[in-house]
Parts: C-alpha cells; structure tokens; sequence
C-alpha cells in the first residue's frame, strides 16, 4: 500500500472512531443510505450497523417485498426463509423500535431470541399481509368446492389445530381459532407464532411503548384477559400503551401498571367502583368513539393528572349537566388538551355552557367546527388558549350584516386570547372588514392558517380597464372619467386600503412561521358533476375559478410591509386569486430567508387540466431565485408545527 493511500485509509478510521462526528451524520441518513454504508469497507460496516437495524419497520422499503417473495423459489439462496430468520438472529439485539405487521416477521424475531433490547414494539396483524405462497395457497383452497373434496363450511368452523405450549406460563392462556381455510401445517404455525408474538413482549422487560393491533382471525383467541394485564405488569418501563384489540378496563390497567402515562383504545371500558378512586399517573387518553356525558366527567375527576384527552365526541345527556359540580367534586380539571374529531353536526353549545368553565388550564383545542358560543366561551374560561386547531371541511362565516357577536367566530380567539400560538383553520373563512374591525392581540403567533375573504376586487373587466382610467387621471389633459371609470378607481382604491390594512395586521406577527391564507379550491373529486370545454381541440375538465374576493398579495397592496416575517418557513396562497409577478418573487427571496415550502405553484396532477403557463413560468423563476423552496400543496404537505 502506498503511503498516500495508508495515510487516506488511517484517517478515514480516526474520522469514524469519533463517535461525536457519526452521532452527526446518522441522523440524516435514511435505511437505504445507512446500508451503502454498510457495504463500503469493515470499518463502516462496524460503525453504522447498528444505525441501520436501531429502527426495523417491516412496511417500509424493501421490507414488504422481502417479505412476500421470501418464500417463492426465486428466492431461495437469497432472501428466504433462512435469511430472514438468520437477519433476527445476527442482528436482534441492535434493535430498539421494532414494528411488525407480517406474521412470517413475526415469527422469525420471536424464534430469533435476540430481539430484547427494544424500547418500542408494534405489532399488527393483517389479513392483507400474506405472502406469494400463502396467498396461492388460500386462492386454491376457495376455489376447492366440497364435491370435490374441499371443506365443507362446518369443517372451516371446526377448531384448528394447536402444537405445544412455548413456556409453562402460557399453559391455557390461548384458544385455537377456526380452521378455516388453513391447512394443519399453517394453523400449528399460527399457535406457533401467536406464542413468540408474546413471548416477544414478555422478552423485552424495558419496552417503554407498546402498540398492538391484533386479530384473533389471524392467530389465536385469548382464553382471559387476564393474560394480557400480566404481560403488561411485568414491563416495569411501560409509559404508553396503544390496542386496538382487547377489551381493556382503564382502571384494572391503571392497577396493574401504574407506569403508564399515555393510552389509546378503540372503546372505554371502567370498573363499577371507578368514580371512588383516583389515577395520578395517566396524562393522555385517546378514545376512538363517542363517549358517554357522564363517563367523561368521571374520567376528569378520577384522573386528576389527566392533560391531554382525545376522543370522536361527547354523547350528551341532558341530565348528566345538571350534577356536572357533583361529578367533578366541585374541582376544576387540570387538562390542557381536548381534541374532538367530529364535524358540524356536533352540539358544541353544551360544551360550551356545562364543559368549558371547569377547564380553566386548557392550552390546545380541536373541533370540527367553530361556533359563536365556544368562541365566546373560550375566552371567557380559557385565557391561556395557545393552540385551536379546526381542521374539518365545514365553513363558519357570518355575513356581513351579522352583529350577533360583533365580530365572525375565529377573530374573536384572535382579538381576546393573548397566548395564541398556533391557529390551524384553514377551512375557515375570514371576512377582511371584520378582520380590520378590532385589533389581534396574538403577537406571539407562529402558524395561522385561515382563508381571508371580502375583499375589494376589481372584476376581470374592470381590471382591464383600471390601466387606461389611471393614465387618464394622471395625463396632463385630465380626461374627465364617466362615472362607470369614477365607481372602478374608488372601488380600486377602497381595495388596496383595505390590502395595506390587512398586510399591517398581520406584519405584527413577526413570530410567524407559517402563513397560509389559501385554501384548494378546486372539487378534486368530480363525480357525476364533470363538466368538459375544448381548447384548439383538446377536452378538459372545467374545475372551479380561485375565490375572486381573495387577496392580491402584490407589492403595491402592501405585502412589502410584511418584511419583519423573517422566521418564516411556510407561506401558502391556493385559492387565491392572486397577482404576483417576478417583483414579488423576488422580494419574497430577499426578505423571507428561511421559506421552505411554498403553497400555491405547484405542478398541478388534476386529471384532464389545462395547463396554465403562468403559474408555471412563476414557479420556473421561484426555482431560479430560491431552489432549496418545496412547491407542495396543503393536502401533500403534513404541517410540521405542533
């Protein structure tokens, strides 16, 4: 070896041995890249193998085809059975977070008996996840009819076949499930494989997240539930459980393991003696279903600790708000977080008179939709509001001659709650002139999303005359203007007023890092409802025209006032009717250093749109002027501020 080439090798090993420097770089490197470097030389493979099996999801890369093929003859010799269950064996014991949805995944970590390092587990259970052999197997078998020596229905109801017990302890804890389709073979792998699932977690006595969806039409049934609270007991980590699967009772949980913080489940489940007890421990709590008036407001007061409660909504009854004092023991609740995933049709009044008073503490709130009442009623309780979050499809704005409250819903969050951070509606609609009505006292805003409207704008018509009556009125001839030209220039001149006002509201918000007062406004989902137009013989499909009464967002209406914006990141404007051009591109490269993601340029992927050369030459110059922006839209991009 020459010098040069033992002094380059010497240096890349001290270079790699600093492990300050690899804790640098790994993070900015995805599966497929950790595995190139992997494959550069002993000293790499040393240095990011580890990196490289830290996190095993069996959905993501080349996992799922791995995994679907593994048992085909193409590959054997190479990707197999073999060389998925040695993978486990060699490198199990790198692995921290683990996520299985495979049942073949399944089974060769668990025969592995290297995987117990894990700090996270998922597992699932699919009936989609079926591999080559497994899939022809179940297509011969439906299609084998009874006459012909197929089973019959009663022979798929008939129990399946077990093999033996893993480990004394699971000595009758599980139930073959049907027969079905299977053969013997694949259901003693099954029992086989539901036992390793939870020798698994068994194994893994410092796991500190455990998420489990399971069907007991792809394994086994449970023959207790007891089974599951002493497997949970014994992980003396545990913080957060996720299941979508068993009946679980919160309050048995909570006994039983009473390091648990956070947990999600399908349904609700708790003792008859729950409202005489206390939990101290449980902070968030995710129900996917409705839950009952009254199991709410127990839940509040036997989980004092409670700070985040997520749930589809609240099922009233009305006598339940009569003893709300009586529930709650006359103590107003800690939480912080209430999210409901549920629309208009909601009955948020209540909410409103008989909920929000008792939480005094609430930062952060989720509803489908804003009402006059729960904005009013927010302020008045909820002062220290820093993050409403209103991501449904529904629209809440009052007419203009509306005074009902003075104001349309969402300002009133923004002119009386001083703390807000965070505003995600951009399905609400924002009249300008209420807009201007009173001032915002959310300095400290960082993401606002809601879509402006009302504003002054000339029609197509009138903007294309605006050019001629300004020349006129500004020749030394002093054309007298008609009165049709007279109505364009005030309306003209009312608009950017209007503009400059806005864009002086909103340069207050020098924290912001989102701005997006756009919204798609296009029925991306057509339907029965398609209307074509031809173009010099081509056909499109004629989508919807911006909102007109949008902002315009150029220089001279006053969006150069937004110049103290330099924490910004993002700034959307679909929908918008806008104007921009080349200056405003430019001013926005200058001024708005750290935008990332712009909303409004992107290569549409409609079907059957006619192209529009203007957004494109606009994104073309964008890319020229600032080539690290993203051009994505709202529905692409998911928000990446909490």
């Amino acid at each position: 070896m020459s010098a040069s080439l033992s002094s380059r090798a010497l240096s890349s090993h001290a270079v790699f041995s600093m492990p300050e420097l690899v804790i640098a770089i790994e993070p900015h490197l995805d599966p497929p890249e950790l595995l190139s470097c992997v494959l550069v030389c002993r000293q790499w493979n040393e240095t990011f193998m580890p990196f490289l099996w830290e996190t095993i999801d069996d959905t993501l890369f080349s996992w799922r085809h791995i995994l679907k093929q593994h048992d085909t003859d193409d590959s054997k010799g190479d990707k197999d059975e073999s060389w998925l269950r040695s993978s486990f064996v060699k490198h199990g014991h790198l692995i921290r977070h683990l996520s299985l949805s495979w049942k073949v995944s399944i089974l060769a970590a668990g025969l592995s008996g290297q995987c117990t390092n894990l700090l996270s587990l998922s597992l699932t259970t699919s009936v989609l996840n079926k591999t080559t052999r497994e899939a022809e197997a179940l297509s011969t078998a439906k299609n084998f009819k009874p006459e012909d020596g197929g089973r019959t229905e009663g022979e798929r109801a008939q129990k399946g076949a077990i093999g033996p017990v893993l480990v004394p302890e699971f000595e009758g804890l599980f139930l073959p499930r049907a027969a079905m389709w299977r053969t013997v073979a694949e259901q003693e792998q099954d029992w086989s494989t539901n036992q390793h699932l939870w020798q698994l977690v068994r194994s893994n006595s410092s796991l500190r997240t455990l998420r489990l969806s399971l069907s007991e039409a792809e394994l086994c049934k449970m023959a207790t539930i007891d089974v599951v609270y002493d497997i949970l007991s014994s992980l003396k980590d545990i913080t957060r459980l996720e299941s979508t699967t068993y009946a679980i009772q919160l309050d048995r949980l909570l006994d039983r393991v009473p390091t648990i913080q956070h947990v999600q489940m399908d349904s609700v489940h708790v003792g008859v003696d729950f409202t005489t007890r206390t939990f101290l421990g449980l902070q968030t709590l995710v129900i996917k279903t409705f839950v009952p008036s009254r199991l709410f407001l127990e839940l509040l007061h036997s989980l004092p600790n409670l700070e985040h409660f997520r749930l589809i909504a609240i099922d009233y009854h009305r006598e339940d708000f009569k003893n709300v004092a009586l529930y709650l023991d006359n103590t107003p609740s800690r939480l912080k977080g209430l999210h409901f995933n549920i629309g208009k049709s909601f009955d948020f009044g209540k909410m409103a008179n008989y909920i929000l008073p008792w939480l005094p503490d609430l930062t952060e709130l989720t509803l489908g939709w804003l009402d006059s009442v729960t904005a009013r009623a927010l302020t008045t309780y909820c002062r220290s509001l820093q993050i409403f979050r209103e991501p449904g499809g529904t629209q809440s704005t009052f007419s203009l001659d509306d005074s009902r409250e003075g104001s349309s819903h969402l300002e009133v969050l923004l002119q009386e709650c001083p703390q807000l951070r965070v505003v995600d509606a951009i399905c609400h609609r924002v009249d300008a002139d209420r807009m201007l009505a009173l001032p915002w006292i959310c300095h400290r805003l960082e993401v606002l999303h809601f879509q402006i409207v009302g504003v002054y704008r000339l029609k197509f018509g009138e903007q294309k005359n605006l050019l001629s009556i300004l020349s006129a009125n500004d020749d030394e001839t002093h054309r007298k203007l008609t009165n049709k030209e007279l109505e364009i220039l005030d309306k003209y001149k009312r608009g950017q007023d209007q503009q400059k006002k806005i864009f002086a509201q909103l340069a207050l918000m020098t924290q912001l890092k989102v701005l997006d007062p756009g919204f798609e406004w296009r029925n991306l989902s057509q339907g029965y409802w398609v209307q074509y137009y031809e173009v010099e013989g081509q056909e499109y499909v004629r989508y919807a025209s911006p909102y007109a009464d949008s902002l315009e967002l150029t220089l001279p209406s006053g969006l150069d006032q937004l110049t103290d914006l330099v924490k910004l990141e993002v700034f959307g404007f679909e929908g918008i009717n806008h104007r921009l051009g080349d200056q405003e591109l430019a001013w926005i490269a200058v001024h708005w250093p750290r935008l990332r993601v712009m909303r409004g340029l992107q290569e549409d992927s409609l079907p059957m749109l006619e192209p529009d050369a203007r957004r494109t030459e606009l994104r073309r110059r964008m890319q020229e002027l600032c080539p690290n922006v993203r051009h994505r839209s709202l529905l692409q991009v998911p928000e990446p501020y909490s």
